[in-house]
């Protein structure tokens, strides 16, 4: 009986000591791919018919007036500079 015991106590432990193994890979490979998920860039450009699909009406309506270099994609420092220099002085009243 005692040796019965033994063994299932030693079973016990080799299987938790499993699981707990499994886990925390499981949690690493997890916060390695959440992390791999938050490095990715964000869109740096956009094209004409990228916009039109989003519903990016500024960017459709000014597509050739926001693109600069005239290459067919809005780069975000293009918008930014188009954004800028529409951009309203109204004096505050």
């Amino acid at each position: 009986m005692k040796k019965k015991l033994i063994a299932l106590t030693i079973a016990l432990v080799v299987v938790n000591a499993t699981a707990a193994q499994l886990s925390a890979e499981a949690y690493r490979s997890k916060h390695a791919q959440d992390k791999v998920a938050s490095t990715k860039a964000p869109v740096q450009s956009i094209t004409k018919s990228e916009a039109q699909a989003a519903n990016m009406a500024l960017i459709v309506e000014n597509f050739e007036r926001i693109d600069a270099n005239n290459d067919g994609i809005v780069t975000r420092n293009e918008l930014r500079a188009y954004v800028l220099s529409t951009r309203r002085n109204v004096p505050m009243t």
